[in-house]
């Protein structure tokens, strides 16, 4: 639980930002999402910071609702670097995480 509010508060300043930045409702402005991809990426961070945060706990890696909150705030970040680890030769289509992180341009290999 404490993971899913982790993730939570990342995307609820975030949505603060937003709305200071346009100073209205965001899916209202030019280049911001509408509320269909907005709410879509909320449930993706949301779901990834309790998914991950109930693994940590359950292999005793954190100890209590800061370290569940924090690896709820951390979670995309910790998906990206498992990524990272996955070795090339295994054989995986790149993704556009990895492409990113390599620095390199996602359009560009297509």
């Amino acid at each position: 639980m404490w993971g899913a509010f982790g993730g939570f508060a990342v995307e609820a300043v975030q949505f603060y930002g937003a709305i200071r930045r346009t100073g209205a409702w965001p899916w209202n402005s030019p280049g911001e999402p509408s509320p269909g991809p907005l709410t879509a990426s909320i449930i993706i961070r949301v779901g990834l910071g309790l998914g991950l945060a109930v693994a940590a706990g359950a292999t005793d890696q954190i100890a209590g609702p800061i370290g569940a909150i924090t690896v709820g705030v951390a979670a995309p970040f910790i998906v990206e670097q498992m990524v990272r680890q996955v070795p090339r030769s295994a054989g995986l289509i790149e993704t556009e995480t990895t492409q990113r992180l390599e620095g390199g341009d996602a359009d560009a290999s297509a």
